[in-house]
């Protein structure tokens, strides 16, 4: 038998507790980036305890693309047994340290009430973060409460120009309510040709006219 020295012995003792401890790997601790890319990849082929178990240590050294997977397990009850108010703070611990993707979904909590107390206000103000942080779903978003006008004053010009920067982003909503814009004149000069334009880009994308919406978007001019 081979007799190991002192620091193998140290070596060996300190692999065994890892492994039962269920540690990260020396390699997974050293590469976080890599620890990440593995648990959403573990989250994507449905391994969801293995997702929480890579994401909880990055978590909580503050990474937010890993909060906000911890969060979305929480939610939809994955590999944890559902729950909204975990859920939510996750999101807004993400949100709080600039994640434009959490701020968004904190948003949503406060807009429905699911995981947080119903706030619209609060949705409104974490819409707006995501959208300076250059969030297309949050741009779009945001140009859909200047056009309803609840919580935001009513501003059709201010809603064309939070869905152009979303449009401009590829968001295949934006694009099409862009074209909408452009073709019955809302918030922006009619121009045909644009709204050809955008039009297009969304159906490229999926999306074609919808009648629906944008009579709508005619009835709400001022």
């Amino acid at each position: 038998m081979k007799i190991l020295n002192g620091t193998a012995r140290l070596a060996a003792g300190a692999a065994l507790v890892a492994l039962l401890a269920g540690m990260p790997s020396a390699a997974q601790a050293a590469d976080p980036a890599a620890q990440l890319r593995e648990a959403v990849t573990a989250y994507n082929i449905g391994k969801y305890k293995k997702t929480l178990e890579l994401a909880h240590p990055l978590a909580q050294n503050g990474d937010t693309q890993a909060q906000v997977l911890i969060g979305r397990c929480y939610e939809n009850g994955l590999g944890v047994p559902q729950d909204f108010e975990t859920a939510a703070k996750w999101y807004q611990l993400a949100a709080e340290n600039g994640n434009a993707e959490a701020q968004m979904l904190i948003a949503y909590a406060c807009e429905t009430g699911v995981g947080v107390p119903r706030d619209p206000q609060a949705a409104v103000r974490w819409i707006q973060l995501a959208a300076d942080n250059g969030s297309a779903e949050a741009e779009f978003a945001l140009s859909q409460r200047y056009i309803k006008g609840d919580v935001l004053p009513k501003d059709h010009k201010l809603s064309f120009q939070w869905a152009l920067k979303a449009a401009k982003q590829g968001n295949p909503q934006a694009q099409r309510y862009v074209g909408a814009c452009y073709e019955f004149g809302v918030g922006v000069a009619e121009d045909p040709a644009a709204a050809d334009k955008w039009y297009a880009k969304a159906a490229a994308q999926g999306l074609e006219r919808d009648g629906n919406i944008f009579t709508r978007t005619l009835k709400e001019r001022p």
